[in-house]
């Protein structure tokens, strides 16, 4: 299937999944090499530094929201081509393409880790419950006393006071001479690494039985993969990548704009290119200034990725998101009033209509798949092996019952914290195999950079039990850190990766176990790294002076409904959500079914389930223009054209991320100011 094909495959498809044999596939023959780990590890904890100091000190440039995170692809870019002269000036190679990747898979992982994906939503959060309580707020008397000190680097107490001093000094930042307090820190950190990695563990068994039906059987694109192929290859739709005039030209094109643009931060005397719009503020009267909230935001990257979607996906992807707020000027019309949903960037009625669709959308998936699942079980645990798993990241025995023991090891933290284990495997149940995986789905479908969604595990619970004050303090107050730490934010999900670094693999003839274990250095090396660099620029800066999303965003959203969820002030749902939430699953299963039974259907179930939340509001007018330009390429040009241009498009992707790249290092060694990039 190549990239210029207009159909899509989707949850329900027209024919019956095959499984396919498995020696028709080319076996693997690349494995690891300690060369790659060598050069690996100490560009990961590079890049750690890079990304913390970014993301919090420089703010502008933020690398820990995009599921293809532009260190990774920069520094992928820049060891392909000091490779390519490597291995002329020695005569031989000395990376292989197989090293190559396990590189980049590193650092792909590393910098998720390293920032949104964990230690920015697990340390800043921590510090924030007892710098910020006050008689006003009772956080401490609410929640903070209902932590188990273990999880928290202060002793947990229900009294208004001042903050512990490590807490204070985490915000407000040391004096001369005094020492960062480590110490406090090391057993809270170790011991949610212990929850944090069965949450990866679980990721990467998930991934293993995941990757024949999504690559296999139903053939999906990985547009991620795209660009990093490209570059590991040389080549692009037929032509060398690194030689190729046109992606250079796409590629100087991008530097160009943020070139000028990060020239003009530095000094307002250089002209700049305006790369966003606020809708809103055009639209004064009503019904139309009730819209949900509307910007366009202009990415040149997330242009260049959408060109190679098809066009009825990228079609689907902007429309439903043009319709979600023609739904808000619908309910103005009738006399209602779009009520926001208060922990995304949704209202009621499209939050859940976004749940619903997501339910239907995995049993879909499992429907479809079912055969194939089958014999992934009976292969592991049947007399006859009916699948070849030697070639897989794991076992089929081993991940499934690795996922098994995962998800328990997470129920069994959360039990010890003090969590009812049954509401436990409810909300980490809901995040990982309907959230998580859903998401997952977008980014390896849809090419979604972001993984944001409109709702919470919460907000499904409240369906079966509106009264969530009965769950009590102790109950909502993990609840709460739970969406914090994973559930409210999915920027940076780690199971898109894994399962981007398996289709590369595929493509390069790589073992995919070789994968496994510089995945869990990665991952381990950039937890450490990454909070050894958060606690240092916490400490010595003061966090008050860093970026205050991680606290004043995220932390405050969450644990403010936590708040109200104890003391009972949170409105239970009402009509308009249970109307949402049916409408979501009547709408969802006649997409599913009117696009597995009729090939000219356009509208795409995954577009309608993704729509109402942050990631939309920042791509849907990138993914209008480069379904303008498709379509136009498509129609007027075809296949050729479209192989033509390719090349462009990559380097205008490259380019972005190459400059994003390039100020966040500017700013950190010669404190230029970084200009914004068009993904905050």
């Amino acid at each position: 299937m190549s990239a210029a094909d207009t159909s899509s495959v989707t949850f329900a498809s027209p024919t019956p999944v095959v499984i396919r044999p498995t020696h028709n596939v080319p076996r693997s023959v690349y494995g690891l090499r300690l060369r790659a780990l060598l050069v690996g590890i100490p560009l990961l904890v590079g890049i750690c530094l890079i990304s913390v100091y970014a993301d919090m000190v420089s703010k502008t440039v933020q690398f820990g929201v995009l599921q293809l995170a532009p260190p990774a692809v920069a520094s992928l870019f820049a060891i392909a081509f000091f490779n390519r002269g490597l291995s002329r000036l020695l005569k031989r190679e000395w990376l292989s393409q197989a090293d190559i990747l396990v590189i980049y898979a590193m650092l792909l992982v590393g910098v998720m880790v390293s920032t949104r994906g964990v230690v920015e939503k697990v340390i800043p959060p921590l510090a924030y419950l007892p710098y910020y309580a006050t008689r006003e707020n009772q956080f401490n008397e609410l929640i903070t006393q209902h932590l188990p000190k273990w999880a928290v680097p202060f002793v947990p107490s229900a009294g208004v006071q001042p903050p512990p001093e490590a807490m204070r000094q985490f915000f407000e930042g040391l004096r001369s001479g005094q020492p960062i307090p480590f110490t406090v820190w090391f057993g809270p950190l170790l011991n949610w690494f212990a929850l944090v990695g069965c949450v990866i563990f679980v990721f990467a068994c998930l991934a293993t039985l995941l990757r024949r039906q999504w690559m296999d059987n139903e053939q999906l694109r990985f547009p991620l993969t795209t660009l990093p192929l490209a570059i590991i290859r040389d080549e692009v739709e037929g032509q060398p990548f690194f030689s190729n005039r046109v992606m250079w030209m796409g590629f100087a094109f991008s530097a160009i704009v943020f070139g000028l643009n990060g020239l003009q931060a530095n000094n307002p005397l250089w002209p700049r290119f305006v790369l966003d719009l606020d809708i809103n503020g055009l639209l004064t009267e009503r019904p139309w200034n009730q819209i949900d909230y509307t910007h366009i935001y202009i990415s040149l990257a997330a242009i260049g990725f959408g060109f190679f979607l098809p066009t009825d996906l990228l079609f689907s992807l902007w429309f439903f998101f043009v319709l979600s707020r023609l739904q808000d000027v619908g309910a103005v019309l009738m006399g209602g009033m779009p009520t926001p949903i208060g922990t995304h960037n949704a209202r009621v009625w499209t939050g859940y209509q976004a749940a619903g669709a997501y339910i239907v959308l995995v049993l879909a998936q499992l429907r479809i798949g079912l055969p194939y699942y089958k014999q992934v079980w009976r292969t592991a645990f049947g007399k006859e092996k009916l699948l070849d798993d030697s070639s897989e990241l794991m076992s089929y025995r081993t991940a499934i019952i690795g996922l098994i023991a995962g998800f328990g090891g997470i129920v069994l933290w959360l039990s010890l914290a003090g969590m009812n284990p049954l509401l436990a495997v409810a909300q980490m149940g809901i995040y990982m195999f309907f959230v998580a995986l859903i998401m997952s789905r977008a980014v390896c479908e849809a090419g979604l950079l972001m993984t944001e969604t409109s709702f919470l595990p919460a907000h499904l619970i409240s369906l079966v039990c509106p009264q969530m004050s009965v769950l009590g303090p102790t109950n909502l107050s993990l609840m709460g850190l739970m969406n914090v730490v994973f559930a409210r934010d999915l920027r940076g999900v780690l199971l898109s990766p894994m399962m981007d670094d398996q289709k590369m693999a595929g493509e390069l003839r790589v073992k995919p176990r070789s994968l496994l274990l510089p995945l869990g250095l990665a991952v381990v090396i950039a937890f450490v790294s990454a909070s050894f660099f958060m606690l240092y620029f916490s400490y010595t800066k003061g966090h008050l002076s860093l970026y205050d999303y991680p606290t004043k965003g995220n932390a405050a959203n969450m644990l403010n409904q936590t708040h109200a969820m104890i003391k009972g002030d949170l409105q239970p749902p009402d009509a308009t959500a249970y109307g949402g939430f049916a409408v979501g699953i009547l709408v969802t299963i006649i997409l599913v079914y009117m696009r597995g039974n009729f090939t000219w259907f356009p509208l795409h179930p995954l577009a309608y389930a993704i729509t109402p939340n942050w990631a939309m509001i920042v791509f849907w007018f990138p993914f209008l223009i480069a379904w303008i330009i498709k379509s136009i390429v498509m129609r007027f040009g075809g296949i050729q054209t479209f192989r033509r241009i390719a090349p462009f498009m990559l380097g205008m992707i490259l380019g972005e991320f190459s400059m994003a790249m390039f100020w966040a290092v500017g700013k950190m060694v010669f404190n230029w100011s970084a200009p914004d990039f068009p993904w905050p």
